[in-house]
């Protein structure tokens, strides 16, 4: 699956399905597109035969669910992916979001850095790496899991009441 939020602005899409194509048709892997409403470069994915491509959908967790390895940036979209506990890889879209911590290797995810300085190179291997090494996935997927994702707001109601109390 890739997804790269409602915009993105760096055509990471395009990036990643250009540089894992011919892969993952020689392996029967099926490339799954989750494209935003302000995705403007659907023109330069739509030649590629055998990619579905999905815009504007209501619920990406159906779609999280089903993959086996993910593409995307370091945005809320990883709090989804966690918290269903699908392997990740995750390009930062800008400099902002190289800020976010939780889409690191220590929360279950392979964070290759900002997107644009990440080679082709190192883009191809670490899919290769990830596609054949399922203990690895099964790891990221646990780490995911590991984390409580759901009671994050008593926590921080909680600690705001400790704060306000001492």
């Amino acid at each position: 699956l890739i997804t790269f939020g409602g915009v993105d602005p760096n055509n990471y899409t395009e990036k990643v399905i250009r540089i894992i194509y011919q892969y993952c048709n020689e392996k029967n892997i099926k490339i799954t597109v989750i494209a935003g409403f302000g995705y403007a470069s659907y023109n330069s994915i739509q030649s590629y035969k055998n990619v579905i491509i999905k815009r504007n959908i209501s619920n990406i967790s159906d779609y999280i669910l089903q993959a086996d390895l993910i593409f995307t940036s370091a945005g809320r979209t990883v709090y989804e992916v966690a918290s269903i506990g699908t392997p990740a890889l995750v390009m930062a879209q800008n400099e902002r979001e190289m800020t976010h911590f939780f889409a690191s290797v220590e929360y279950g995810f392979s964070n290759l850095g900002l997107g644009y300085n990440v080679s082709d190179e190192n883009i191809m291997n670490e899919f290769i790496r990830l596609v054949n090494s399922f203990k690895s996935r099964r790891q990221m997927s646990e780490l995911m899991k590991g984390q409580d994702l759901k009671s994050g707001r008593k926590r921080v109601h909680k600690l705001i009441q400790d704060l306000t109390q001492d």
